[in-house]
């Protein structure tokens, strides 16, 4: 081995064993935990009187597919993503057609105003729109009071609208990056495209639905794709604006009450959980990218 390989070598496997241990190992280590009966008091540590640590094979498995709040959770995790993506596909449609306009004037100040979401820390945003959405001292219900709505929705403890409140705050957080692909996309349509429907007539909807969007389709269906698997794993905002309300609603937030938030964490279980939801996720992520034919690159 000469002296460049060793060099190459010494450089590259700090590395690899940075990013076998702080990401494979715990992939691997997560599997197997799933595959076992690990619950507080053998699991890290075996307790006097506590059942062993061993090998349960698919029970796990088969207890979350028989279990109603895994079902409930599966379901409405799915339901997030349909309502929570199509509010998030419009409006990054809707700012990005409106930031391309030729009529629209200081399109830098607007920009920057417009990824603010971006820039706020996650923590913040939400603990802001918990304040905004509060049923008592909110401004959210204190505006819906004085237009006339005698007994506003309690946002914080009423399951459906919670869930709207829970898209509103989605749509809030992502529309920037939906707005910034798009706007990339559109950015790119030929104006002769445009120029040539105008000529034969198209109206303005006719020269967007028929011309514009579909030829920024790939990068829309780019853009969908990655916020829909980034809804499929909401945890952290709903953790944050009431866990206890939404623990049946979501996948990863039910998985993780599963481990730390009962009087009796099952490890074992959770991570069951949690791997059956990688597994979705991976399996959506895939064929979608099949169907949507991305691997051919976004732009294409």
């Amino acid at each position: 081995m000469d002296k460049k390989t060793m060099a190459a070598l010494a450089l590259i496997l700090p590395g690899m064993v940075a990013f076998l241990f702080f990401n494979i190992y715990p992939i691997v280590y997560s599997i197997y935990i799933a595959f076992t009966n690990a619950k507080l008091g053998n699991f890290p540590i075996q307790a006097p009187n506590a059942e062993p640590l061993r090998f349960v094979g698919i029970e796990n498995f088969k207890w979350a597919l028989s279990d109603s709040k895994f079902r409930s959770a599966f379901l409405w995790t799915w339901v997030f993503v349909l309502t929570s993506v199509s509010l998030k596909v419009f409006a990054g449609i809707f700012l990005s057609v409106l930031y391309n306009s030729k009529y629209v004037k200081g399109k830098a100040l607007y920009r920057a105003l417009l990824i603010i979401p971006w820039a706020l820390p996650l923590l913040f945003s939400v603990m802001v729109w918990r304040f905004m959405f509060d049923p008592v001292v909110g401004p959210i219900n204190i505006i819906l009071r004085d237009l006339g709505w005698s007994n506003p929705p309690d946002w914080m403890t009423n399951i459906t609208w919670g869930f709207v409140s829970l898209n509103i705050i989605e749509v809030w957080l992502a529309y920037p990056f939906m707005m910034t692909v798009i706007t990339s996309a559109l950015q790119s349509v030929p104006d002769t495209l445009v120029e040539a429907a105008i000529i034969d007539g198209a109206n303005y909807w006719q020269r967007l639905t028929r011309v514009v969007i579909p030829i920024v389709s790939k990068p829309i269906a780019f853009a969908t794709i990655l916020t829909s698997a980034a809804s499929f794993q909401y945890f952290l905002v709903p953790f944050l604006y009431n866990g206890n309300l939404f623990e049946d609603r979501f996948l990863l937030l039910y998985g993780y009450r599963k481990a730390f938030g009962s009087a009796l964490p099952e490890y074992g279980k959770a991570a069951a959980v949690l791997l059956i939801a990688t597994i979705v996720l991976a399996v959506y992520m895939f064929v979608n990218m099949r169907i949507t034919r991305l691997q051919e690159g976004a732009g294409a």
